[in-house]
């Protein structure tokens, strides 16, 4: 009964009743099958000493654990269980002394109200007492367990908020210095770069904020990012293969993007054309990898050059636990980075 969400108040009582109804018939049926009596005196005899487990239950259900046991007060708790324990054997004796063997038992000789079996009457009671609370304690166990789950998806949640927050105004400052450059040498590529940038910041404002789009949006988006770069440096730059097998397929949104981004940042465009390979292969599965050319003298980092890539980690782990690689490698003068994601 308690290991179920109530919907309302009457819902709750209506558990219960029927809780208690099902614990009568139970413990009478247990009854009989030892006891010469017939199984109807049998459930009458648990309707009247009811009250009592009832009591004893609700006691320790609502007012002993909360109190005590969640409180770490246990020598408290034991004291007060202990009571309980005693007040429980000498209510149970009263009802059977005086109302059960009086009305069902007239001629059952008795000896007086002492003589009684103190295990019995203790045992009759705490059986369900014991039962309910190993369910209440599981119940409130399995609660706090939900509650930290939703918790950490909600910390969660907030932390991928926050790195796109970081990672996207990475990518306007950069691009905004090579908007600034072009200004003076080419207005008419600037205007045009202007243009592409604000196709990705409508990508960037709209889309983004999706747990997943579609592959097809995302890969939209970076190659209006690539052409925004061979606005700037030359149609050779960058080379861009794609080939989707799986138009169904969604993926996180802005993956891709740092790893373009820090491939054209720090590779070689005096050595080779193209300088950066984008290579993505989709199925069920999903590859990309990019290559650049490794110069002969490392790029001066500017304080910011590591956002893109930590994010991307980070955002990786959040959104893909155990379902994806990536990794980062030199091959003679090429630089590699490979994502693959389940």
């Amino acid at each position: 009964m308690f290991l179920l969400e109530y919907r309302s108040k009457w819902h709750r009582i209506l558990v219960h009743v029927i809780f208690w109804i099902v614990y009568v018939t139970f413990f009478s049926a247990l009854t009989w099958v030892n006891d010469r009596q017939p199984f109807f005196v049998l459930w009458l005899r648990a309707w009247m000493f009811l009250p009592i487990d009832i009591t004893a239950t609700y006691i320790t259900l609502y007012f002993l654990i909360p109190r005590f046991v969640l409180q770490r007060k246990y020598l408290v708790f034991s004291l007060l269980f202990l009571i309980l324990g005693f007040m429980v054997i000498f209510l149970n004796q009263a009802v059977s002394y005086y109302i059960y063997i009086p009305t069902f038992l007239p001629d059952w000789p008795r000896k007086g109200f002492f003589y009684f079996s103190f295990w019995y009457n203790l045992v009759s009671t705490y059986a369900v007492v014991i039962f309910a609370a190993g369910i209440k304690i599981a119940k409130m166990w399995l609660s706090e367990q939900k509650a930290k789950a939703q918790l950490e998806a909600n910390h969660a949640k907030s932390e991928i908020a926050l790195l796109k927050y970081q990672l996207n105004p990475h990518f306007i400052f950069n691009t905004l210095n090579n908007i600034d450059t072009l200004i003076h040498k080419d207005p008419d590529k600037a205007s045009r770069c202007i243009m592409k940038l604000s196709e990705i910041m409508r990508y960037v404002a709209y889309e983004s904020e999706e747990e997943k789009v579609p592959l097809a949006k995302e890969v939209e988006y970076l190659r209006s990012f690539i052409e925004l770069q061979q606005l700037r440096f030359g149609r050779d730059l960058i080379s861009f293969e794609v080939e989707i097998r799986n138009p169904a397929r969604t993926i996180a949104p802005m993956l891709f993007i740092p790893l373009v981004e820090n491939a054209i940042k720090h590779g070689d465009r005096q050595n080779g054309s193209p300088s950066v390979r984008v290579k993505l292969f989709a199925d069920y599965s999903i590859d990309f990898v990019v290559e650049n050319t490794v110069p002969s003298q490392p790029a001066a980092k500017d304080k910011v050059g590591g956002i893109g890539l930590k994010n991307l980690k980070r955002r990786l782990e959040l959104i893909y636990p155990g379902n994806y690689s990536f990794d980062l490698d030199i091959t003679g003068n090429r630089y590699i980075a490979h994502l693959w994601i389940r």
